[in-house]
């Protein structure tokens, strides 16, 4: 058997996506409590286009928009809410509980500098929609640069 270079940041890199795909594993987030911990909460999807950032956060049982607030600065988006019980119950009533009731809250970083001010939302269907215009530095198109 031939002697192998030892690569350290290879290995690092290895035990990075091995502790994400952990993280990410529903038994994790299971026992961490769902969505009450700070910074973690609803799944949400960006995408931009040529004029704007566009998010979609899943909030499932939010019966009003009021119990979703929702904030933009130049470069994240914060969704934080709360997610109410439809009867009163006591914890001592329930025979079997796996949904989560209480305060969520959730910040993602942006693709490109935005302009705050005018972003516009809609919550339709337990879907919240953030569209958000770009700004004129957030539009900028990268250039290409030839390598000599």
């Amino acid at each position: 058997m031939g002697l192998m270079r030892w690569d350290p940041f290879g290995e690092l890199s290895a035990l990075r996506q091995h502790m994400n795909r952990f993280l990410e594993s529903p038994w994790w987030r299971g026992w961490r409590g769902g969505w009450g911990l700070e910074g973690y909460g609803p799944r949400v999807d960006v995408y931009q286009t040529e004029n704007e950032v566009v998010a979609t956060a899943e909030l499932p049982g939010i019966e009003s928009k009021e119990d979703i607030d929702v904030s933009v600065t130049d470069n994240s988006l914060t969704i934080r809410g709360e997610f109410k019980r439809a009867q009163d119950l006591k914890d001592d009533d329930f025979y079997h509980s796996e949904r989560y009731y209480g305060t969520f809250s959730r910040t993602v970083p942006l693709p490109a500098e935005v302009k705050p001010e005018q972003a516009r939302a809609s919550y339709r269907n337990g879907i919240l929609e953030v569209r958000i215009p770009k700004s004129e530095e957030g539009r900028r198109k990268p250039i290409r640069i030839d390598i000599h």
